[in-house]
C-alpha cells in the first residue's frame, strides 16, 4: 500500500513539473509569439511571431485565407466564385496586428484559461474590398436578376367561348448600392454567403384578378369598311395599330388613351404615309388611317357603355364612318379617351382585314342595352344653323353639325342614361373639291 501511495505522489509529481514546466515553456514562447493552436482564417500561425505570421500570410491569396469560393444569394438563384472575382483581398498586416493583440489583451492565465475552454483559436482576417469590382460583378448578375412586372393575361377563343388565363411575374430589380452594404456588414462577421437586396414591384393586372371576373362576355363589337380609294399605305397603318391593341387588358377604373398607345409616329415603328387632315386639307403623313382606329374603337367602346373622357369629330365627314359618331387622334394634338368604368376588367380584340376593321369589348354581362338615335343635320347657311337633310349638304356644299343622341337601357328596357353627341364638320369628305395637298404614295 506504502509502495502505490509512493508511486501515485511520483507521479503526482511528475505531472507538476511537467505541468509547470509547459506552463512556464508556453509563458515565455507566447509573450512574443501567437499561442498554439492559433489560425488566422485557415492559417495556422502556432507558435509564430508577427513577422513571420506576416511572411506566411502575405504569400496566400484570400481564397487561401479565408474561402476557396463566396456565395451570392438572389431569390432562388445562387452564385458561386472565388472572392478575388468579387474584389476580395486580405490585409495581412491588420490580420496579424489585430489577431495578435487579440491572443495577447487578458494577460497570461486569463488567455491560457480562454484557450483551454474554447479549444483551437480560429480569428477572421481583416479584409480589402475593391467596391468597383464589386460592383461589377453585381451589376452582371442583375442583368440576369432584373424583369420588369409582366401582366397575367387571357387568350380569349372568341369562336368557342372558352379561354385561357396566363399567371403574372412579379417583377425585380437588383439594388446594387444596398447590397454592396449588406456584403460589406457579413463579409465584417467572417460570412460566406452574401444575399442580394432586391426590390419586387406587383404587376398591374393579376391572375386572381382575371379569374375572379374574367372578360369573356361581349358587350359590344363595331366594323368600319375601308374606302374605295383607300391606298395600301393607309391600310397598312390600320393593321399595324389594330395589332398593337389586340389583347389590350384594362382593370376597373383604368383609362386608355389612343395617342398614348400609338406613341411616336415615325418609319422605324412601321408607319407609313397615307392621307390626314391638316390645316384643312388632305395632306400625307406617317400614320394616316389611325382616325378609322379612333372611330372604331369609339363606337365599340360606346356600345359597351364605357366613359367617354375625350373626343373629337373630324373636321371633314367621310360616309365610310356613322354620320356624327366619328372620332379622330394625332398624338400631341388630338385624343381619344375613355374609361373602363364597369368595375370589372375588360378585354379589347382587334382585327383588320384587307377590307374591314373591328373591334370587340368583352367584359362581365351587365344585361345593359345600348342604342343610338337617327343623326339630326343643320346646315350653315346665311350665318345660321337651320335643319337640313344630307342631300341638302351635299348640294350646298356648306358646314354642317349633327347632333346624335345615345340611350342605355338596363335588362328590363328601363332608361338608364341618355347623352347627346354633337359634331360640326367643314366639309363633306366625299366630295370632288376636297383640298388635297399633294397626291398620296401608293
Amino acid at each position: 500500500m506504502r509502495t502505490l501511495l509512493r508511486t501515485l505522489a511520483l507521479l503526482a509529481a511528475v505531472s507538476l513539473i511537467v505541468a509547470v514546466g509547459f506552463v512556464i515553456y508556453d509563458y515565455f514562447q507566447a509573450q512574443g509569439n501567437f499561442p498554439y493552436e492559433t489560425y488566422i482564417g485557415s492559417v495556422d500561425v502556432s507558435g509564430l511571431n508577427q513577422s513571420q505570421a506576416l511572411e506566411k500570410l502575405r504569400e496566400l491569396k484570400a481564397s487561401q485565407v479565408f474561402s476557396p469560393l463566396i456565395t451570392i444569394e438572389a431569390d432562388q438563384l445562387t452564385f458561386v466564385f472565388p472572392p478575388e472575382t468579387a474584389g476580395l483581398g486580405i490585409d495581412h498586416e491588420k490580420s496579424v496586428k489585430e489577431a495578435f493583440a487579440a491572443t495577447h489583451r487578458n494577460g497570461y492565465l486569463k488567455d491560457l484559461k480562454e484557450r483551454f475552454q474554447r479549444g483551437p483559436l480560429r480569428l477572421k482576417p481583416v479584409f480589402t474590398l475593391d467596391e468597383g469590382r464589386l460592383a461589377s460583378v453585381i451589376e452582371a448578375l442583375a442583368a440576369e436578376i432584373n424583369a420588369s412586372p409582366r401582366d397575367a393575361t387571357i387568350i380569349l377563343y372568341e369562336e368557342t367561348g372558352g379561354y385561357n388565363i396566363e399567371p403574372e411575374n412579379a417583377g425585380k430589380e437588383v439594388r446594387i448600392k444596398d447590397s454592396i452594404e449588406l456584403f460589406k456588414s457579413r463579409l465584417a462577421q467572417g460570412e460566406r454567403t452574401f444575399p442580394l437586396i432586391i426590390e419586387h414591384s406587383a404587376p398591374r393586372v393579376t391572375e386572381a384578378d382575371l379569374r375572379a371576373q374574367p372578360p369573356v362576355y361581349r358587350l359590344s363589337a363595331f366594323t368600319t369598311y375601308y374606302g374605295t380609294h383607300d391606298s395600301p399605305n393607309r391600310i397598312h397603318n390600320i393593321k399595324l395599330i389594330a395589332s398593337w391593341l389586340e389583347g389590350t387588358l384594362l382593370m376597373s377604373g383604368e383609362s386608355f388613351s389612343l395617342a398614348r398607345a400609338l406613341g411616336d409616329i415615325t418609319p422605324e415603328r412601321g408607319f407609313k404615309e397615307a392621307y390626314t387632315i391638316i390645316g384643312g386639307e388632305l395632306v400625307p403623313s406617317l400614320g394616316g388611317g389611325a382616325c378609322q382606329i379612333a372611330t372604331t374603337l369609339y363606337n365599340a367602346v360606346s356600345l359597351a357603355d364605357l366613359k367617354i373622357i375625350q373626343r373629337r369629330n373630324h373636321s371633314f365627314y367621310f360616309n365610310i364612318y356613322p354620320l356624327g359618331r366619328d372620332a379622330t387622334v394625332y398624338p400631341g394634338q388630338l385624343d381619344f379617351k375613355f374609361e373602363n368604368d364597369t368595375g370589372q376588367p375588360i378585354l379589347i380584340k382587334a382585327a383588320a382585314t384587307n377590307r374591314r376593321l373591328s373591334f370587340r369589348i368583352y367584359g362581365t354581362p351587365n344585361g345593359k342595352t345600348v342604342k343610338f338615335s337617327s343623326p339630326s343635320v343643320e346646315m350653315l347657311a346665311e350665318g345660321r344653323f337651320r335643319p337640313a337633310t344630307v342631300k341638302e349638304v351635299l348640294d350646298a356644299d356648306n358646314p354642317f353639325k349633327t347632333t346624335v343622341t345615345r340611350s342605355v337601357f338596363d335588362a328590363g328596357g328601363k332608361l338608364l342614361k341618355s347623352e347627346t353627341i354633337s359634331s360640326y364638320y367643314k366639309l363633306y369628305g366625299e366630295k370632288s373639291n376636297v383640298p388635297i395637298a399633294r397626291p398620296e404614295p401608293r
